[in-house]
């Protein structure tokens, strides 16, 4: 009977999506190849046959040169695109969100632990609310129980990149009120994390995220793959949730 490595090993069912990837250097882990080539190694290596890839460069400030950088990197290695805004200049967020989705960005990543921004600042609410009346998919860093309060009541589409295992289920409460709240499983590695959300509320509300590069892949891809769900579960996490979320007027 084969080992834990060598089901894991042979397990080839496909990752649509991972939700959570920076493309480009890190200041502060400059350590980290983040180049185009080394993202798409990281992907293959774990089977994931696509990403929802933000620019590091425009999550630390540089909105547009990451926009301009993110755009011509997807054209060549057919990314999803998820454009990183600077909560620091709110200025103008509407007419640069309707140029995004008219270019075919339907995701933003709202950074507030990155650009050390407060959660709930002016600027960081009109974000929000600008994203969440387009119906765009909002990543949103920061934990679960210090931001969840801001997108409540909104209909808004978010994903949760650093909710925690020890946030469950604060994030199970929210999510039975909440049907675009989904948590990433990056941070939500726990003892039957994966079947407990889906059980709970849905695998609606979980979508595979792996933090890549500045994380390693292989934990949160071998708890994806030995989790016990089923096969409509598996692919749900795996990429359908975010997918649906993607989709214009879901």
């Amino acid at each position: 009977m084969p080992g834990f490595f060598e089901r894991l090993a042979a397990d080839e069912r496909p990752i649509a999506l991972d939700c959570d990837v920076a493309a480009g250097l890190w200041p502060s882990r400059a350590d980290v190849d983040g180049s185009p080539e080394a993202i798409d190694a990281i992907l293959r290596r774990g089977g994931i046959a696509n990403a929802l890839v933000a620019s590091a460069q425009a999550c630390w400030y540089d909105e547009a040169g990451g926009a301009e950088e993110l755009q011509a990197w997807s054209q060549v290695h057919g990314w999803l695109r998820c454009n990183a805004v600077n909560l620091h200049d709110a200025i103008g967020i509407d007419d640069r969100l309707d140029a995004w989705l008219e270019d075919g960005v339907r995701a933003i990543r709202i950074g507030s632990t990155t650009q050390n921004v407060a959660p709930g600042r002016p600027g960081y609410q009109r974000i929000v609310d600008e994203a969440a009346s387009r119906g765009m998919v909002m990543l949103v860093e920061g934990l679960f129980s210090q931001v969840h309060s801001f997108f409540r009541g909104k209909g808004a589409k978010v994903v949760f990149l650093d909710a925690t295992y020890y946030e469950m289920a604060d994030f199970l409460l929210v999510a039975q009120e909440e049907p675009g709240f989904v948590t990433s499983t990056r941070k939500m590695l726990g003892p039957d994390a994966f079947e407990t959300v889906c059980g709970e509320v849905g695998a609606s509300h979980l979508g595979f995220g792996s933090g890549s590069p500045l994380q390693d892949l292989e934990p949160t891809v071998w708890r994806l793959r030995d989790a016990r769900l089923s096969p409509a579960d598996f692919e749900a996490v795996a990429g359908g949730t975010l997918r649906s979320l993607l989709e214009p007027g879901s």
